[in-house]
């Protein structure tokens, strides 16, 4: 198949199908006969444009087996594709015609639109032509888009725009269609440029997505974003009445909300880092871009978290919100001053989740929505499930982000004008002084129960979600070992005080008591353990964090042996598959050491003999010899323990 004029093919097949519909006022309400004809074009025009791909990509195959042959084109053959070209132009007409479309109320019609323009991107990326003239289309329709649903003039100085006209600057054919924008419009060509982004991280082709990040990068830039602060600012009821006065209803800006925030985590998590990039690498200005936004972000969405706290809008707002943070964490060195202010953050407007003491969790029944379990639980419940998922979060990127103030060597700089630093410690003892008073930790043996009761519930907590809970328990191997003894701090310095809260840290987040406490929640059943390592999605990390593990107890050999286990390990555990028959109220509070140490050592040595006849049958997913040689000492060291 001919690829050479692509675009001017593709705006034959379109135009026909939307020349009917030349103004938007014409189409908001069309007549059910009407719409019925719209959508029948649309669907024969998404089948059509699918065979075209699938014979484009036939032949490349074709080419690069070697059965036919590419005819080189001239130098002349580049004017082909330039801004004045007849093809620019009828891609150009072809982006404003779909992205129009997305202007309608009609839900089905949205949505063809939405699939023809990712159908029309892997058109242009199989046939090698103008994907990059098109992905720049979209995200300068995404541009004016933001710009017209929220018509407010701006001040020069505050956009950063020369003038109001300049915001406006920009194709005739985009503004026609787009003039009539609202936030509903923004939210769909959000969704299609993640869904062309899905597309783009199975094609594995870096050039192309250096091309998408540049684009998005650069309209981001553009956006003038001080105009949505007047739009969502609620402040003395202003914002509301603003937004309704001129924008449409405030479900379409939540939506948006929830669309960009959504994108936003989408492209975090696609982006690869290399250590030894330059700070002009795309991936490396997306992220830096996004950071810059989380301030807006979190402005933006608070007053929507807090009048509708518990609706399905406010948990998906501030589930995504988290999740974008932490994957920022992931993928960028983030300067100590923002993990400091979304550490404050956190303390002060996180839906309250930090201010829940742990010890009081008890575990609930997670199910998938939609599951046959689901439907049996009551409001109640899957509020509650909700909102331990919220903490879960919340939990661990306030770790995250602590951890990395207080441990990491680069936020440990003694210049950092901000003391971001001892901050960062200030409110990690906040934290700790709502989990267990300071009080507590005079009397030894109260303070050593509360140790392993907050330790117990803390992993019991992150249970439910085994993704996290192998990253939580991973973050908190970054926690040294301190001494075993409390300093005294009456009438102390500020370094003892210090001092007082790494003591904590170190006897809260002992990396071999969580271990036994993690074992002893999954009732040593190594069954579970095998399924975590032979995991696609965790495999890694629950491999990772039992190496890690099993040199730190045979390090602490006698901590290991002698942990006494206070508390409650026998109550209900998700990852339980054994069946253990009831236990007396005594042995379910307390459990002597001996025994939790011959049940750690039964699972683990019976974990060793799982994983070693796997590893013959070449039936294990990797190899596991660094693990088997951890399993190999800690055997030893029970063998010379008997």
């Amino acid at each position: 198949m001919a690829t050479g004029n692509l675009a001017s093919r593709l705006h034959l097949l379109i135009d026909p199908c939307v020349r009917q519909f030349p103004e938007r006022e014409e189409v908001t309400l069309p007549t059910k006969e009407t719409e019925k004809d719209l959508l029948l074009s649309l669907s024969q025009v998404l089948r059509e444009i699918q065979s075209w791909r699938s014979e484009i990509s036939c032949d490349s195959k074709a080419v690069e087996s070697g059965e036919e042959t590419v005819v080189d084109h001239d130098e002349s053959a580049d004017a082909l594709y330039g801004p004045d070209s007849i093809e620019y132009l009828c891609l150009e007409r072809v982006v404003a015609d779909l992205v129009g479309l997305l202007g309608m109320e009609n839900v089905h019609v949205k949505h063809l639109a939405g699939n023809i323009l990712v159908e029309v991107s892997g058109c242009l990326v199989e046939s090698g032509s103008q994907w990059d003239e098109f992905i720049r289309l979209l995200c300068e329709c995404l541009r004016l888009a933001v710009i017209y649903s929220c018509p407010i003039p701006a001040v020069a100085s505050e956009t950063g725009f020369g003038s109001l006209d300049q915001c406006f600057l920009g194709s005739d054919v985009l503004k026609c269609k787009l003039e009539n924008a609202n936030w509903s419009t923004v939210s769909d060509i959000f969704r299609v440029l993640r869904n062309i982004l899905k597309r783009l991280s199975q094609e594995d082709n870096e050039e192309l997505f250096d091309v998408y990040l540049e684009s998005v990068n650069s309209t981001l830039a553009k956006v003038p974003w001080c105009r949505l602060d007047t739009i969502f600012s609620h402040q003395h009821g202003s914002g509301e009445r603003n937004f309704q006065g001129q924008s449409g209803n405030s479900e379409e800006a939540t939506v948006f909300l929830g669309s960009f925030v959504q994108f936003l985590c989408s492209m975090v998590q696609q982006v690869r880092v290399v250590e030894d990039s330059d700070d002009f690498e795309p991936s490396y200005l997306i992220l830096q871009k996004t950071i810059e936004l989380i301030p807006d972000l979190l402005r933006w969405c608070q007053p929507k978290l807090k009048s509708q706290s518990g609706s399905c809008m406010s948990i998906y707002l501030g589930h995504k919100l988290l999740v974008l943070m932490i994957r920022l964490t992931d993928k960028s060195k983030i300067k100590c001053t923002i993990l400091l202010s979304w550490l404050q953050y956190l303390q002060r407007d996180s839906q309250g989740f930090l201010q829940h003491t742990l010890t009081k969790f008890k575990p609930v029944q997670d199910c998938l929505e939609g599951s046959p379990f689901f439907v049996s639980l009551s409001d109640m419940e899957v509020n509650e499930m909700h909102s331990n998922h919220l903490q879960r979060l919340s939990v661990f990127l306030f770790l995250r982000c602590s951890f990395t103030l207080i441990y990491s060597s680069r936020h440990n700089d003694k210049q950092c004008e901000f003391d971001c630093r001892k901050k960062g410690m200030a409110e990690m003892f906040k934290w700790i002084e709502r989990q267990i008073p300071g009080n507590m930790f005079s009397d030894h043996r109260i303070y050593s129960k509360k140790n392993v009761e907050f330790s117990a519930s803390f992993v019991r907590l992150f249970m439910h979600e085994d993704d996290l809970l192998f990253k939580v328990l991973l973050q908190l191997l970054s926690v040294p070992l301190h001494r075993q003894e409390l300093p005294n701090v009456e009438g102390g310095s500020l370094e003892d005080e210090e001092q007082i809260t790494l003591f904590r840290l170190s006897t809260l987040f002992n990396p071999v008591r969580l271990f036994c406490i993690f074992l002893s929640e999954l009732h040593y059943d190594h069954q579970v353990l095998l399924d975590y390592l032979i995991s696609k999605d965790i495999g890694a990390s629950c491999a990772e964090y039992l190496l890690r593990c099993l040199r730190a107890v045979c390090d602490s050999w006698t901590l290991f042996v002698e942990f006494p286990f206070e508390g409650s390990t026998d109550a209900p555990s998700p990852k339980r598959r054994k069946v253990l028959p009831e236990t007396s109220e005594v042995e379910q509070n307390w459990r002597l050491h001996a025994q939790a140490f011959e049940d750690a050592k039964d699972c683990l040595l019976s974990l060793q003999n799982s994983v070693v006849k796997l590893h013959q049958k070449k039936l294990f997913p990797y190899n596991p010899e660094a693990l088997l040689r951890r399993l190999s000492r800690f055997h030893e060291l029970c063998l010379s323990h008997e």
